[in-house]
């Protein structure tokens, strides 16, 4: 086992790529520490996995966060694993229902023949675009500087951060997530360049599309035209997001730091 006894924590583990990666990481013998905003959904996913603890959790709240992880500290002394899944594409519902009307009218209009230009940036407020920061880009700033001396205090370790290829393509859309998800990149290659002198590697992923609960609320006709840009047309399982995270944590990826990984199915090449 890769990480036996190791000390693991993931963000957004309630769902998703993170829960997939909580998952992964508890079946490689890690000792697994879930947050997430969503305490029920957290507490009822992770009874099935053995040995995993919970912590309900808005990774937005520095103050909280500091506190989750000095608890870490006092019963574990150290951390080998930071996963940051945790993340949003719209700080609020009636903001994802009007992203997703504006994809569909993207879509009928170009089927018609026709096109349809969305208007995002003239229509975003500074509390919409204030609270994805918050979330994508604060919240990942606050657990890392959290975890940094649990990192250090065990000789080694690794900080995986999920961006996204809205973060490295040119992509139409509320401009708080792509920006938020780029400015995760920036943040990656200066805590790699920090702290590789400490033994921890940090690595940025930036996923296409992938079958999660958030990207089953789009319209499938329109989840069809996103994969159909993709080389390889078919979503990945977040399953398969989670053994990439499994690499880069472990010391077979131990030589890689300051890299953005794009699981995407060919959409990003580089």
């Amino acid at each position: 086992m890769r990480f036996k006894d190791s000390v693991a924590f993931v963000t957004g583990a309630a769902s998703g790529m993170g829960l997939a990666t909580a998952r992964a990481l508890a079946d490689e013998g890690a000792i697994v520490y879930g947050a997430d905003i969503s305490g029920e959904a957290l507490q009822r996913e992770f009874a099935q996995i053995p040995g995993a603890k919970t912590v309900p959790l808005d990774i937005a709240d520095s103050a909280a966060v500091t506190a989750a992880f000095a608890e870490i500290g006092e019963t574990h002394g150290s951390l080998r694993v930071l996963v940051n899944a945790a993340g949003v594409n719209a700080p609020n519902r009636a903001a994802l229902e009007t992203l997703n009307a504006e994809n569909e009218l993207s879509f009928t209009a170009m089927k018609e023949g026709r096109r349809h230009n969305p208007v995002f940036i003239e229509n975003t407020s500074d509390e919409d675009f204030d609270r994805v920061m918050r979330i994508n880009l604060y919240g990942m700033f606050h657990t890392i500087r959290a975890a940094v001396p649990l990192l250090k205090a065990g000789g080694k370790g690794s900080i995986v951060n999920f961006s996204s290829a809205a973060a490295v393509t040119g992509v139409v859309m509320p401009p708080y997530y792509p920006a938020s998800k780029a400015a995760v990149l920036g943040l990656t290659r200066e805590a790699a360049a920090e702290l590789a002198p400490f033994g921890i590697t940090v690595n940025s992923l930036a996923p296409g599309a992938v079958d999660t609960p958030l990207f089953r609320q789009s319209d499938p006709e329109f989840i069809d035209f996103l994969i159909g840009m993709q080389p390889i047309r078919r979503t990945a399982t977040p399953e398969e997001i989670a053994q990439t995270v499994l690499f880069l944590a472990s010391d077979e990826g131990s030589y890689y730091t300051g890299q953005t990984f794009s699981p995407s199915g060919g959409l990003v090449m580089s």
